[in-house]
Parts: C-alpha cells; structure tokens; sequence
C-alpha cells in the first residue's frame, strides 16, 4: 500500500513533481509509463502530484520504465526544493519596467551634472563658447 504524502517528511516531499518533470523530459505519457512499471495511469498520477509516495518496489519500475538511475531523482528532487526555497518570479515586464526606470533615473541625473558643471564655467549646455 502507498503511503500518504503528509505522513512522511523532508526529502521526498518533491518526489512526485520530480516524477513528472523526469517523465515530461523523456517525452513519455502517464499511460506508457504506467502501463511498462505494472501499474494503473491513475496511481501514477497520485505519485506525480504528490497525494500519495509509491513503495520502493513501484518507485523502482517507474524509474526503469524511464530509464532513470537513483542519482538522477534525487539531484531532480535537490534541484525542486532548490526552485521551492526561491523567491517566486515576478511578471518579466515589471523587470523591464524598474529597468526602465532606473535607467531614466540615471539620465536625469548625468543631465544635471551637465547643466551644473557648464554653468559653473559661464557655458550653455550644447553651447559653444
């Protein structure tokens, strides 16, 4: 029998996303794989969303059936909890935006710096003396 995800702590809490993102990779649907690891398309769904964590003997048909060794899950897991611990992305266009705006900041400023420095010396910015 599975176990339920709440039951269990810490490292294989992203097991089931990286699952999926190992199964999407390779290209693979939720029917192959499932059909090749002996087991029903609807239990594999609960691995990959994380409801339910497969036994050992199951864990290890899915990853054959993918053609996925040991070290590859868990620098995929290590990699998801690493994306889990960043802050989440913004939209990209107020990236822009704050570049932008920066960006406009900076030329405000350089301009003064050429109206005061010109002026000190009796010159007319964009002048000839």
């Amino acid at each position: 029998m599975a176990e339920r995800l709440g039951d269990t702590a810490g490292m294989f809490a992203n097991l089931g996303p990286a699952l999926l993102r190992l199964r999407k990779l390779r290209g693979k649907s939720q029917s192959w794989v499932a059909q090749r690891a002996r087991m029903g398309k609807s239990q594999l769904s609960k691995y990959e969303a994380g409801k339910e964590l497969p036994r050992l003997e199951t864990l290890e048909r899915v990853l054959a059936s993918l053609d996925v060794g040991s070290l590859e899950v868990f620098y995929t897991i290590h990699l998801l909890d690493c994306e889990a611990d960043r802050p989440a992305k913004k939209d990209p266009s107020e990236d822009v935006q704050a570049a932008f705006d920066r960006l406009t900041s900076h030329l405000v400023d350089l301009h003064r710096q050429i109206v005061l420095a010109t002026s000190q010396h009796g010159e007319t910015p964009g002048g000839e003396r």
